[in-house]
């Protein structure tokens, strides 16, 4: 299994076009307890530094826009597609975007910014969409638009170190039939972890969402899935191919921009262990 380019491009523009026609929230869109994380290190790193600097917005993350907008920066956001900009315009709650510019680009030649001019680097499972055999140039251009003492706070979907069998396909659809955990819950823990032996390409770090509902389908077959468990799973059904590394193995890729602190999502998350936020002082 390799990445291929074009086609995530095109799914990403199929998800953009079904927002667009909607008007439903995205499931993708990042959660209230990883905004917090990540108001906390910004809110941090501008009372140390003062405000009306410059933030990039990796992605049409409104979100992570707004949170930016909200501690005084400025904000330059670039993603390859003008439709997911146009399907993240509905989630913007700051009215006033004059301090914010769009720009639809290539993370891995933002010619446009100039060396060290960025402040604050923010993503929400950013690099999870870099093809691994690229993440080097990306974390290049990352430390060339940052300077010493910048910020890069990036949510990452990751694979835990060890097992963890409560994430187990089993074991997961107990939680859910018990009440435990919700369909949200449900969901990414299938995605991201329950069929990673059958949907992960090791070599190329590559988790391919076509292989995990391949596998959803062969569990509605056994009637091991209920049609109600089966049809919420495919109503969120994806051909995303995600870049996904264990957790210290993303700690050491972003260890090159500088020094890495990890926050992991409260105890009482449920996919706690699939999610991270890394904050990197960039030396």
């Amino acid at each position: 299994m390799r990445a291929i380019p074009a086609r995530q491009s095109r799914e990403w523009e199929r998800k953009a076009r079904r927002i667009i026609a909607t008007g439903e929230s995205p499931h993708f869109a990042p959660d209230a307890d990883i905004l917090a994380i990540q108001r906390r290190r910004v809110a941090a790193h501008v009372a140390a530094n003062g405000p009306d600097r410059l933030a990039l917005v990796l992605g049409a993350t409104a979100e992570l826009a707004d949170l930016a907008l909200n501690e005084g920066l400025r904000v330059i956001s670039v993603d390859c597609s003008a439709a997911m900009f146009e399907a993240a315009a509905r989630r913007r709650e700051v009215p006033n975007r004059q301090k914010e510019t769009t720009i639809v680009a290539n993370w891995l030649d933002m010619g446009m910014i100039a060396n060290g001019e960025i402040d604050i680097v923010l993503g929400d499972a950013s690099l999870n969409n870099v093809p691994h055999d690229q993440m080097s140039a990306m974390l290049d251009e990352i430390a060339r638009i940052t300077h010493p003492g910048s910020l890069v706070a990036l949510r990452q979907i990751v694979m835990p170190d060890g097992d963890v069998p409560e994430y187990e396909f089993p074991n997961v659809l107990a939680a859910l039939r018990a009440g435990s955990i919700s369909q949200h819950d449900f969901d990414r823990a299938l995605r991201f972890y329950s069929f990673t032996s059958h949907a992960l390409d090791p070599e190329h770090h590559l988790l391919d969402a076509r292989r995990v509902f391949e596998a959803i389908r062969e569990k509605r077959a056994t009637s091991e899935l209920t049609a109600d468990e089966f049809d919420f799973l495919m109503n969120r059904y994806s051909e995303v191919a995600h870049t996904i590394y264990r957790l210290s193995e993303q700690t050491n890729l972003l260890e090159r921009l500088g020094e890495c602190e990890v926050d992991m999502l409260p105890e009482t998350c449920f996919f706690r262990g699939l999610m991270a936020i890394f904050a990197v002082r960039v030396e």
